[in-house]
């Protein structure tokens, strides 16, 4: 096998927003705040709402006053307010990460456009310029639409699958990619 693989292919708006998308699901950080949301926010949400659902009840068997309408609603509304957080809170995410994906590469950058990448034993060099080294690369991770070649910190070389002919050339691609990675990250 030929240790060098040339690829070329046009990289747009959407394949920043993917590569976005799949770093929110699958960091660290991410999956930490996520469990947090889970384990402690929801469960001091469902609590503040069961309480006041609870003291509007005996409130109003007491007679319902304003103070205990006010203080029913607040915590009716906090944890009905968590609930909807938390069905909807990926989604924002990702509407947000959507918008500002298309605010900051609707400008001139060196990311949207044509890239030629070389893979070869020294790393990966986009439009034979730029290089990432192996000693960088974390992982290389193939989705339903692109190939991902993790690099430290929070950052990607971004192959779609579009610029494959089938998903035999694109599977094909990842595995002597990543043959040429695990040989050369040992002796790098």
């Amino acid at each position: 096998m030929d240790n060098t693989i040339t690829k070329k292919c046009e990289l747009n708006v959407e394949d920043a927003i993917a590569w976005n998308n799949y770093y929110m699901e699958n960091s660290p950080q991410w999956k930490r705040n996520w469990k947090l949301i889970r384990l402690v926010f929801m469960p001091v949400m469902v609590l503040c709402f069961a309480v006041s659902v609870g003291y509007l009840v005996i409130s109003t068997n007491k007679g319902l006053t304003i103070s205990s309408v006010i203080a029913g609603g607040i915590g009716i509304i906090v944890g009905g307010g968590g609930f909807l957080y938390y069905l909807y809170y990926p989604t924002l995410l990702r509407r947000r990460i959507r918008k500002n994906a298309h605010m900051v590469y609707s400008r001139q950058n060196n990311f949207i456009g044509n890239h030629k990448y070389t893979v070869s034993a020294e790393g990966i060099r986009d439009n034979d310029e730029n290089i990432v080294k192996w000693t960088a690369v974390e992982d290389i991770v193939q989705t339903d639409k692109h190939v991902f070649i993790l690099v430290n910190p929070k950052k990607a070389v971004i192959i779609p699958g579009r610029a494959f002919p089938d998903d035999t050339a694109l599977n094909s691609f990842v595995g002597d990619v990543k043959t040429i990675f695990q040989a050369n990250r040992k002796t790098a």
